[in-house]
C-alpha cells in the first residue's frame, strides 16, 4: 500500500448508498409525498457515520430542499413543489463521503419557465 492510498483510500467518495422508491410510488406528482428507501448494504462492515445530508433539487431554485439527519434513516419522505426533472442526493457529510442519488421525473407544472439567454 502506498502512502497516497493510506491518506486517501480509493473507496472515499464512492456511490455506495442505494436509493429506491417505495412500491406505492406508481405516479410521481407535484405536491404528493414520495417515499425513498435507503440501502446501506454496500457500506458494510464500516457503515455510514452521521451527519447524513439529503438534497433535493428540481428545475427551479424554489424546489431546492436540504435536510441533515443525525441518525441513518431506513427511508425518508419529501414532497416536490413542482413538476419536471428532480435529483435526490443522499450523502455522508464527512467520514468516507459515500453517497447515492436518484433521478426522478415529476408530473405537474413548473414554477419558473426556462428563459432564453
Amino acid at each position: 500500500m502506498t502512502v497516497l492510498d493510506e491518506l486517501s483510500p480509493r473507496y472515499i467518495g464512492e456511490d455506495r448508498l442505494k436509493l429506491s422508491l417505495g412500491e406505492e410510488e406508481a405516479v410521481l406528482q407535484a405536491f404528493r409525498s414520495i417515499v425513498v428507501h435507503v440501502d446501506y448494504t454496500a457500506t458494510l462492515p464500516q457503515s455510514v457515520v452521521p451527519p447524513l445530508v439529503l438534497e433535493v433539487s428540481g428545475p427551479s431554485v424554489t424546489s431546492y430542499h436540504r435536510r441533515v439527519f443525525k441518525r441513518p434513516p431506513a427511508s425518508f419522505v419529501f414532497t416536490p413543489l413542482e413538476g419536471g426533472p428532480h435529483t435526490v442526493t443522499f450523502r455522508e457529510a464527512a467520514h468516507n463521503r459515500w453517497w447515492g442519488n436518484l433521478k426522478l421525473q415529476i408530473d405537474g407544472e413548473q414554477l419558473d419557465r426556462e428563459r432564453p439567454i
